[in-house]
Protein backbone atom coordinates (compact mmCIF):
# COMPACT_ATOMS: atom_id res chain seq x y z
CA UNK A 1 0.00 0.00 0.00
CA UNK A 2 3.14 2.65 0.65
CA UNK A 3 4.04 1.90 -3.09
CA UNK A 4 0.82 2.94 -3.87
CA UNK A 5 0.53 6.21 -2.08
CA UNK A 6 3.87 7.14 -3.32
CA UNK A 7 3.86 6.19 -7.02
CA UNK A 8 -0.28 8.61 -6.93
CA UNK A 9 2.26 11.26 -4.50
CA UNK A 10 4.85 10.99 -7.96
CA UNK A 11 2.29 10.89 -10.25
CA UNK A 12 0.39 14.20 -8.68
CA UNK A 13 3.77 16.21 -8.16
CA UNK A 14 5.21 14.79 -12.12
CA UNK A 15 1.78 16.41 -13.10
CA UNK A 16 2.09 19.47 -11.16
CA UNK A 17 5.56 20.29 -12.26
CA UNK A 18 4.46 20.19 -15.99
CA UNK A 19 1.76 22.12 -15.72
CA UNK A 20 3.48 24.52 -13.45
CA UNK A 21 6.10 24.77 -16.31
CA UNK A 22 3.73 25.33 -18.87
CA UNK A 23 1.83 28.45 -16.83
CA UNK A 24 5.43 29.37 -15.79
CA UNK A 25 6.39 29.73 -20.17
CA UNK A 26 2.94 31.43 -20.84
CA UNK A 27 3.44 33.99 -18.27
CA UNK A 28 7.02 33.81 -17.30
CA UNK A 29 6.01 35.04 -13.28
CA UNK A 30 8.82 34.12 -11.18
CA UNK A 31 5.64 32.50 -8.32
CA UNK A 32 5.38 29.95 -10.86
CA UNK A 33 8.92 28.73 -11.75
CA UNK A 34 9.09 28.38 -7.72
CA UNK A 35 6.12 26.18 -7.88
CA UNK A 36 7.30 24.32 -10.86
CA UNK A 37 11.09 23.93 -8.92
CA UNK A 38 8.51 22.85 -5.57
CA UNK A 39 6.70 19.93 -7.77
CA UNK A 40 9.68 19.11 -9.52
CA UNK A 41 11.94 18.59 -6.38
CA UNK A 42 9.06 16.76 -4.08
CA UNK A 43 8.56 14.31 -7.33
CA UNK A 44 12.28 13.68 -7.40
CA UNK A 45 12.44 12.62 -3.66
CA UNK A 46 9.34 10.38 -4.16
CA UNK A 47 10.23 8.69 -7.33
CA UNK A 48 13.80 7.06 -6.17
CA UNK A 49 11.81 6.40 -2.54
CA UNK A 50 9.32 4.45 -4.94
CA UNK A 51 11.74 2.57 -7.24
CA UNK A 52 13.55 1.27 -4.38
CA UNK A 53 10.58 0.07 -2.46
CA UNK A 54 9.52 -1.85 -6.03
CA UNK A 55 12.78 -3.32 -6.39
CA UNK A 56 13.93 -4.02 -3.08
CA UNK A 57 11.05 -4.51 -1.63
CA UNK A 58 12.00 -2.08 1.82
CA UNK A 59 12.13 1.70 2.29
CA UNK A 60 15.56 2.98 1.51
CA UNK A 61 18.67 2.24 3.46
CA UNK A 62 20.27 5.63 1.92
CA UNK A 63 17.05 7.89 2.54
CA UNK A 64 19.28 10.83 2.27
CA UNK A 65 18.44 10.80 -1.75
CA UNK A 66 14.97 11.19 -0.86
CA UNK A 67 15.83 13.70 1.78
CA UNK A 68 17.67 16.57 -0.37
CA UNK A 69 14.84 16.29 -2.88
CA UNK A 70 12.23 16.91 -0.47
CA UNK A 71 13.99 18.86 1.77
CA UNK A 72 14.32 21.49 -1.29
CA UNK A 73 10.73 21.57 -2.09
CA UNK A 74 10.02 22.55 0.84
CA UNK A 75 12.85 25.35 0.19
CA UNK A 76 10.72 26.39 -2.73
CA UNK A 77 7.85 26.75 -1.27
CA UNK A 78 9.29 28.67 1.56
CA UNK A 79 10.14 30.85 -1.53
CA UNK A 80 7.26 31.32 -2.88
CA UNK A 81 5.40 31.91 0.05
CA UNK A 82 8.08 35.17 -0.09
CA UNK A 83 7.54 35.75 -3.65
CA UNK A 84 3.67 35.84 -3.23
CA UNK A 85 3.92 38.48 -0.40
CA UNK A 86 3.85 41.77 -0.08
CA UNK A 87 5.89 44.39 2.32
CA UNK A 88 2.40 45.47 4.14
CA UNK A 89 1.85 41.69 4.31
CA UNK A 90 5.46 40.63 5.42
CA UNK A 91 5.49 43.51 8.46
CA UNK A 92 1.69 42.19 9.28
CA UNK A 93 1.97 41.64 12.89
CA UNK A 94 0.07 38.26 13.99
CA UNK A 95 0.16 36.59 17.09
CA UNK A 96 -1.74 34.03 16.16
CA UNK A 97 1.74 32.63 13.59
CA UNK A 98 3.51 31.91 17.08
CA UNK A 99 1.42 28.85 17.51
CA UNK A 100 3.24 27.07 14.68
CA UNK A 101 6.36 27.32 17.08
CA UNK A 102 4.08 25.76 20.33
CA UNK A 103 2.88 23.11 18.36
CA UNK A 104 6.17 22.24 16.15
CA UNK A 105 8.54 22.38 18.69
CA UNK A 106 7.45 19.40 20.74
CA UNK A 107 6.58 17.38 17.92
CA UNK A 108 10.28 17.24 17.00
CA UNK A 109 11.13 16.65 20.22
CA UNK A 110 9.07 13.64 20.04
CA UNK A 111 9.93 12.69 16.73
CA UNK A 112 13.69 12.98 17.75
CA UNK A 113 13.34 10.14 20.06
CA UNK A 114 12.12 8.19 17.02
CA UNK A 115 14.79 8.84 13.92
CA UNK A 116 17.53 10.38 13.04
CA UNK A 117 17.92 13.80 15.20
CA UNK A 118 19.50 16.01 12.55
CA UNK A 119 16.88 15.25 9.62
CA UNK A 120 13.74 15.87 12.13
CA UNK A 121 15.22 19.86 13.44
CA UNK A 122 15.48 20.10 9.30
CA UNK A 123 11.96 18.94 8.51
CA UNK A 124 10.21 20.51 11.65
CA UNK A 125 12.23 23.71 11.47
CA UNK A 126 11.51 24.15 8.01
CA UNK A 127 7.13 22.84 8.45
CA UNK A 128 7.19 25.69 11.30
CA UNK A 129 8.50 28.72 9.40
CA UNK A 130 6.25 28.00 6.50
CA UNK A 131 3.54 27.33 8.70
CA UNK A 132 3.89 30.57 10.52
CA UNK A 133 4.51 32.21 6.88
CA UNK A 134 0.86 30.93 6.30
CA UNK A 135 -1.15 31.51 9.77
CA UNK A 136 0.21 35.25 9.21
CA UNK A 137 -0.48 34.92 5.67
CA UNK A 138 -3.87 34.13 6.33
CA UNK A 139 -4.89 36.55 8.96
CA UNK A 140 -3.72 39.33 6.65
CA UNK A 141 -5.49 38.06 3.38
CA UNK A 142 -8.97 37.74 5.43
CA UNK A 143 -8.78 41.43 5.79
CA UNK A 144 -7.59 42.34 2.32
CA UNK A 145 -10.81 42.29 -0.68
CA UNK A 146 -10.44 41.08 -4.58
CA UNK A 147 -7.11 39.56 -5.44
CA UNK A 148 -4.93 39.67 -2.34
CA UNK A 149 -7.96 38.24 -0.43
CA UNK A 150 -7.97 34.87 -2.65
CA UNK A 151 -4.27 34.67 -0.99
CA UNK A 152 -6.27 32.67 1.86
CA UNK A 153 -7.02 29.57 -0.15
CA UNK A 154 -3.00 29.40 -1.16
CA UNK A 155 -2.52 29.59 2.52
CA UNK A 156 -5.20 27.55 3.77
CA UNK A 157 -4.01 24.59 1.45
CA UNK A 158 -0.01 25.10 2.66
CA UNK A 159 -1.42 24.79 5.93
CA UNK A 160 -3.11 21.51 5.15
CA UNK A 161 0.30 19.89 3.56
CA UNK A 162 1.81 21.07 7.35
CA UNK A 163 -0.89 19.44 8.84
CA UNK A 164 -0.32 16.11 6.74
CA UNK A 165 3.55 16.10 7.16
CA UNK A 166 2.84 16.08 10.86
CA UNK A 167 0.02 13.71 11.01
CA UNK A 168 2.02 11.68 8.54
CA UNK A 169 5.24 11.81 10.87
CA UNK A 170 3.18 11.07 13.87
CA UNK A 171 1.20 7.78 12.57
CA UNK A 172 4.50 6.14 11.55
CA UNK A 173 5.90 6.67 14.85
CA UNK A 174 3.18 3.85 15.64
CA UNK A 175 1.76 2.43 12.26
CA UNK A 176 3.59 0.98 9.43
CA UNK A 177 2.50 2.10 5.75
CA UNK A 178 1.80 -1.05 4.08
CA UNK A 179 -1.61 -1.87 5.16
CA UNK A 180 -5.22 0.01 3.72
CA UNK A 181 -6.19 -0.08 7.72
CA UNK A 182 -3.23 2.15 8.59
CA UNK A 183 -3.54 5.37 9.33
CA UNK A 184 -0.16 6.25 7.35
CA UNK A 185 -1.21 4.89 4.19
CA UNK A 186 -4.72 7.20 4.70
CA UNK A 187 -2.52 10.35 5.24
CA UNK A 188 -0.19 9.87 2.55
CA UNK A 189 -3.06 9.56 0.05
CA UNK A 190 -4.24 13.02 1.70
CA UNK A 191 -0.98 14.72 1.27
CA UNK A 192 -1.13 13.79 -2.56
CA UNK A 193 -4.74 15.89 -2.69
CA UNK A 194 -3.36 18.12 -1.18
CA UNK A 195 -0.27 18.67 -3.48
CA UNK A 196 -2.27 18.47 -6.26
CA UNK A 197 -4.83 21.49 -4.79
CA UNK A 198 -1.51 23.61 -4.24
CA UNK A 199 -1.88 24.64 -8.34
CA UNK A 200 -5.32 26.20 -8.63
CA UNK A 201 -5.30 27.86 -5.38
CA UNK A 202 -1.73 29.40 -6.58
CA UNK A 203 -3.91 30.13 -9.94
CA UNK A 204 -6.11 32.31 -7.53
CA UNK A 205 -3.34 33.52 -5.54
CA UNK A 206 -1.39 35.46 -8.56
CA UNK A 207 -2.29 38.63 -9.92
CA UNK A 208 -2.50 38.17 -13.77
Amino acid sequence: MEVISNLLQAAVTLLGFFLGGIRYLKSRKQEYFLLTCFYGCFFLGSFYWTMYLLLFSKTPQVFYVSEFGWVASVIFLSMLQYALSSAEERRFPCRKALSAVLIGVPLCMFYCTFGDILSNLLWCGMMIIVSCFSIRGLAYARRQRGTANSMKYFHIWVLCYAALEYALWTSGCFWPGDSIFSPYCWFDLLLAGCLFALLPAMGKAVQE
